[in-house]
């Protein structure tokens, strides 16, 4: 199957030496800011998992054009988005002129209707290698290929169970969770996040007995939502990551309440990151394209289709 890049033998240190894999990603999280709150303790898991493993310095480069679903879709298929097919998060369709929208809540569920079938997924490898292997995608919509995914009993019309309210909630800052609407919404998501996580690794959820998974993605979302409301280097994006940092440290818990967490290797990324924009530049491409004569569409924040003149 396609696969852009190389493997990179050499982060790992003994091939072969885990049962198990368990890989997060913190959703739209730089990691200056990630590796400062680590280092300042206040992001203790993170730093336990930076401590026992390789730590890129400045983070990792993203494919073009870097939005969630194009990323998260490259990360879990080593392939880039003009070969995995998820152009953005919005594109035009070239053969209908229709736009596709794949990263909302009303497509999560249907959007790797998209992906080339050219591609496989972490997913389809790990059953591929190891057969009889359980693989798990937790709040993941780029989830084909997996044994359990919340988007595919969406997809059946079972039922899914509400969170409790979120100013209930365990590892939520209520100063923020109160007043924003995104962070109230991401912290419940994040928290099904939890119980999916901990109920199957337990060895039962939604009334069905699992095996320990071989490979185990989950997506965490608040990180993206408070980056966005606030900026990269506001209090509620670091609110954000000691948010997420406690509900990854009941993940680990739950490994260790297992009996696997020597056999288990983790894997932490972002599908992209954010910085401070100049407020004083305030122009618009499809306005200076139009005004120069030349027809445009702007598609999925500045994914600019030409027409001619």
């Amino acid at each position: 199957m396609h696969q852009d890049g190389v493997v990179l033998n050499e982060l790992v240190s003994e091939p072969g030496g885990a049962r198990y894999v368990v890989a997060m990603l913190l959703d739209g999280t730089n990691p200056n800011v990630l590796y400062d709150l680590a280092g300042r303790g206040e992001a203790p898991s993170i730093a336990r998992l930076m401590d026992l493993g390789c730590t890129y310095r400045y983070g990792a480069l993203a494919s073009l054009p870097t939005v969630t679903l194009a990323n998260h879709t490259g990360i879990l298929t080593g392939s880039h988005p003009g070969h995995h097919g998820i152009l953005h998060n919005a594109w035009i369709d070239r053969l209908t002129g229709d736009q596709i929208v794949t990263n909302s809540p009303a497509t999560w569920p249907t959007s790797m209707k998209w992906l080339s079938p050219a591609v496989e997924t972490v997913h389809d490898a790990v059953h591929r290698s190891l057969p009889g292997a359980m693989s798990i995608s937790i709040n993941e919509p780029c989830d084909s290929g997996a044994d359990y995914s919340i988007f595919e009993q969406m997809r059946l019309g079972e039922p899914i169970e509400r969170p409790p309210r979120a100013e209930e909630l365990p590892d939520a800052t209520e100063r923020f969770v109160r007043p924003s609407k995104d962070y109230r919404w991401s912290s419940l998501v994040d928290h099904t996040a939890v119980d999916q996580f901990c109920g199957i690794w337990s060895g039962e959820h939604r009334g069905r007995s699992w095996p320990a998974p071989a490979f185990t993605w989950v997506n965490f979302t608040l990180t993206d939502a408070a980056f966005h409301e606030g900026g990269p280097y506001s209090e509620i994006a670091a609110a954000s990551v000691r948010d997420t940092d406690a509900r990854i440290g009941r993940l680990f818990d739950a490994i260790e309440r297992s009996g696997a967490w020597d056999d288990t290797a983790f894997v932490l990324v972002a599908d992209h990151g954010m910085e401070l924009a100049n407020p004083s530049v305030t122009g618009d491409w499809d306005v200076a394209l139009e005004e120069a004569g030349v027809g445009v569409r702007d598609e999925g924040y500045g994914f600019l289709y030409l027409t001619g003149a």
